[in-house]
């Protein structure tokens, strides 16, 4: 039977192109869409499965950073619909790493006044995601 194993989110990294933004994001996943269609019935299989097809869009929440000529926020409206290399760690202790090629679109800007600005991202992944295994789990301690 496996072991159960709590993954949590950081400290990690999540970098767009070559820049990383780990220090700005609050929220990252990667989620997928499943879409099923009815297999076509033949002679030799009158009930075939169905016809899955899987896409996957990388979402988060980001802080805002709007004066930053550098920063998230801008590097989304300059990039707006370019695909890009992505790369997420969701904790750099667990060595585990997913990545891909994403659409950069453009995020909101602005919000409520006198409040931390965040705003989110829903990019779409173009093709399928990568996952880079880390190291391996170390086993329970004993408790005899």
């Amino acid at each position: 039977m496996p072991t159960l194993t709590d993954s949590r989110l950081g400290p990690g990294t999540m970098s767009l192109g070559s820049t990383d933004y780990g220090t700005q994001v609050s929220n990252v996943r990667l989620v997928p869409s499943n879409d099923t269609a009815d297999g076509t019935p033949t002679l030799g299989i009158p009930t075939p499965p169905p016809l899955i097809t899987t896409t996957w869009e990388l979402q988060g929440e980001a802080i805002q950073d709007w004066e930053n000529a550098d920063g998230f926020v801008e590097y989304c409206r300059t990039n707006n619909n370019t695909t890009v290399a992505f790369s997420w760690v969701p904790n750099t202790g667990k060595g585990v790493t997913y990545s891909g090629q994403c659409t950069i679109t453009a995020v909101e800007i602005g919000g409520d006044v006198a409040s931390q600005l965040t705003t989110s991202f829903t990019f779409a992944v173009v093709g399928d995601v990568a996952r880079a295994a880390g190291p391996a789990t170390p086993a329970p301690a004993s408790t005899k």
